[in-house]
């Protein structure tokens, strides 16, 4: 069994890399394609004799892939702020400001429509709305690429991914540890866990970028290491600062990307952006096996979903969650209601989701499998929605006149 599935997705590798370019006109983004290939795969092994049973083996399993989500995730976000330009949004910082603003009230509607829908206790339906909120903005990679775009609202859009993925696990990390009944609710509980973590990564990003771009200008005047080919050299940043951080149970998801935006402003390279996409080669590669895991497990845990409140929850949580209370926060500014629908709109959820959804899986709550089906279902539609509605809306800037 195990080698039938290596085989199908080694498959599926081969014909995603023949095709790329053909797929991409078809509007069918990487993450689309493999998580059907996943779904593929779960629909055929599963009218295997026996099939069925090993599959729902491995989807117990899933939390071993934690790890390996958490650390790809970690690369995405060090490498996205390693390229953020800073200097455009140092003259319209208000942007990523209003966009965080957008995240409790996010957080607050999700909950109530879960309250509404599934009449569990309003703390599960805040760690529903916690885990649906995060976004990811590699899943609207084609507009977030688009030049045409302006460059202040595809860099507002990447930095809020970044902070928000990190701003969540903290209010996720409260809600778990209330409801599996390791503390109390009080707001003396909440606030260390929020100052724990932000303080920590805030800190360990600091120190540990400070100490290793000095490290690094060193080797490089002394030639110790050829810049042009070093690909592994950014992943390792990433997976240190990440990895200590978690260690002294901080945030390291915001240590990542506090690290990368130090990088873009401290560290001056020639071949900087060339070491920094071929990182993101070796992460984009982790995420296709992700997205063909997810899909493989979506295939299994959707088809028994027996609420249809699930479906219309994830539909709302796609589209309307985020839209309405974004788009409120964005009113007054100098913003044109296409730009601030724009903004408004790109929030597809996709890995920090799926990190929060399996260290929801390792407690075994009561709800645990109705949450997990929500987180899941939302993740699905973001992938399509978001993924098929990125090209059209980038093509609503081109003919605008205030390129950058």
């Amino acid at each position: 069994m195990i080698y039938a599935l290596i085989a199908a997705i080694g498959l599926s590798l081969f014909i995603y890399s023949i095709t790329a370019r053909q797929l991409d006109r078809a509007e069918l983004t990487a993450p689309m394609w493999f998580v059907l290939t996943g779904g593929a795969i779960g629909f055929v092994l599963g009218n295997i004799d026996g099939g069925q049973q090993a599959l729902a083996v491995d989807i117990n399993g899933l939390q071993t892939w934690l790890p390996i989500i958490e650390l790809t995730l970690a690369i995405y976000l060090f490498s996205d702020a390693a390229k953020t330009r800073l200097r455009v949004l140092s003259h319209s910082f208000q942007l990523p400001v209003k966009l965080l603003l957008g995240l409790p009230l996010t957080m607050v509607f999700g909950a109530w429509v879960a309250h509404e829908l599934f009449q569990l206790s309003w703390l599960a339906c805040f760690l529903i709305a916690v885990i649906i909120t995060p976004t990811d903005a590699t899943l609207c990679k084609t507009f977030i690429q688009d030049k045409s775009v302006p460059t202040r609202l595809r860099e507002a859009i990447n930095v809020e991914s970044g902070l928000n993925d990190g701003l969540c696990i903290p209010v996720f990390l409260f809600l778990l540890g209330v409801l599996a009944e390791r503390m109390q609710a009080t707001t003396e509980s909440f606030a260390w866990i929020f100052i724990r973590e932000v303080g920590i990564a805030l800190v360990v990003a600091g120190l540990l970028t400070g100490v290793i771009i000095w490290l690094l200008k060193r080797a490089y005047q002394h030639h110790y290491f050829a810049s042009k080919t070093s690909p592994f050299l950014f992943v390792g940043i990433a997976f240190l600062v990440f990895s200590v951080t978690q260690a002294l149970h901080g945030s390291g998801f915001i240590a990542a990307f506090v690290s990368g935006l130090l990088f873009d402003k401290y560290y001056r390279d020639e071949f900087k952006d060339q070491l920094i996409e071929e990182g993101e080669h070796l992460a984009e590669f982790a995420a296709f096996m992700i997205w063909i895991v997810f899909g493989l497990s979506a295939s299994v845990v959707l088809l028994n979903v027996t609420q249809w409140q699930v479906w219309v929850y994830a539909v709302l949580a796609t589209a309307l969650f985020r839209l309405i209370p974004v788009f409120l926060c964005l009113l007054g500014g100098a913003l044109t209601t296409k730009e601030r629908f724009t903004l408004a709109w790109f929030g597809p959820k996709g890995l920090a989701s799926v990190v929060l959804t399996l260290m929801l899986l390792s407690e075994e709550l009561p709800n645990g499998l109705q949450i997990t089906q929500v987180a899941m279902a939302t993740v699905l539609l973001s992938i399509f929605v978001f993924g098929l509605s990125s090209r059209p809306i980038s093509k609503l800037f081109t003919s605008a006149s205030g390129r950058e």
